[in-house]
């Protein structure tokens, strides 16, 4: 009995968790991580700091790198949209626009693409929609 009330409180404790908010430093931290895991050279890397996102595989894949880190999309159950609302909402008092926005970008792979393709296509439409929460998002706490 005691070690089955120890297993529902740990699974509560993990379902209730609280999504950590990221800053520019984790996204400098992280990109520094997806650019040698990826392989991304730094010319590609001035690119992305310009917004400048080319549709090829290593980039596809580098974006999929940054939001499995920031914890925003998984590549077997795809977007966690909570955390999405949180991290693009921070700030504001109501989030209902900035959700209604995630669930038009976060789509489950209808397309049945595989997960570098679904992350960047998210993305593409994140930044499409929202580029300024996107911005804001990564300011410097």
């Amino acid at each position: 009995m005691k070690v089955t009330a120890v297993l529902l409180f740990a699974l509560f404790a993990v379902a209730t968790a609280e999504y950590k908010l990221r800053t520019q430093d984790d996204l400098m931290k992280a990109r520094k991580e997806c650019m040698e895991a990826k392989k991304v050279t730094p010319e590609m890397i001035e690119k992305y700091k310009k917004f400048e996102f080319p549709d090829d595989e290593i980039t596809r894949c580098y974006i999929q790198c940054i939001f499995e880190k920031f914890e925003l999309f998984d590549a077997k159950d795809g977007f966690k949209n909570d955390n999405l609302v949180a991290q693009l909402g921070q700030g504001k008092e109501n989030k209902d626009e900035v959700k209604a926005d995630v669930e038009k970008c976060a789509d489950k792979n209808e397309q049945k693409s595989d997960s570098c393709s679904w992350a960047f296509r998210g993305f593409k439409c994140f930044i499409t929609k929202n580029m300024p929460l996107v911005m804001d998002s990564l300011k410097k706490n």
